[in-house]
């Protein structure tokens, strides 16, 4: 018996972050919830999170996206460890992050930070795509579909 077919993820990572607490009142100075004893967690996000769920049950994952050499991408990188094969396109701009303001489960505030798109394929990217037998693409419009859309049609 075989395992399952290896996986490739084609798109744009991001890192989310949730900061999670309670809201019992509105502030005095605006009529916004005031969340306390918040606590905050981080998570890969996008196809990096597509990535890393596929592979928690032991399958073959390898990502193609493009992470930068900033704090986030660093993050991203850590919190996927050695579960999931990265193959890295360049960026411009720094990596997206987005952080969700939670009250009792409820989002009541969303903040985006980054910029980043990617800034052409690589060899290896390509080499990558034209192997796979499995293929996901996470497509959040930072353009690591885009740069690799040749070889995609052809998977």
């Amino acid at each position: 018996m075989t395992g399952p077919t290896p996986l490739l993820v084609v798109g744009d990572a991001l890192l989310d972050h949730d900061l999670c607490g309670r809201a019992d009142r509105l502030a005095p100075d605006a009529p916004v919830p005031v969340v306390h004893g918040a606590r905050l967690t981080s998570r890969p996000g996008g196809a990096a999170l597509a990535a890393y769920l596929a592979a928690a049950d032991g399958r073959e994952v390898t990502l193609v996206t493009a992470l930068g050499d900033d704090e986030t991408g660093r993050t991203v990188r850590r919190l996927l460890g050695d579960r999931v094969r990265l193959v890295e396109l360049p960026i411009a701009g720094r990596l997206p992050s987005k952080t969700r303001v939670m009250a009792q489960g409820v989002p009541v505030l969303r903040l985006d930070d980054g910029d980043g798109r990617v800034s052409g394929a690589t060899e290896e990217a390509r080499a990558a795509v034209d192997a796979a037998r499995a293929v996901l693409v996470a497509d959040y419009g930072r353009g690591a579909a885009d740069v690799l859309r040749g070889p995609l049609t052809r998977a």
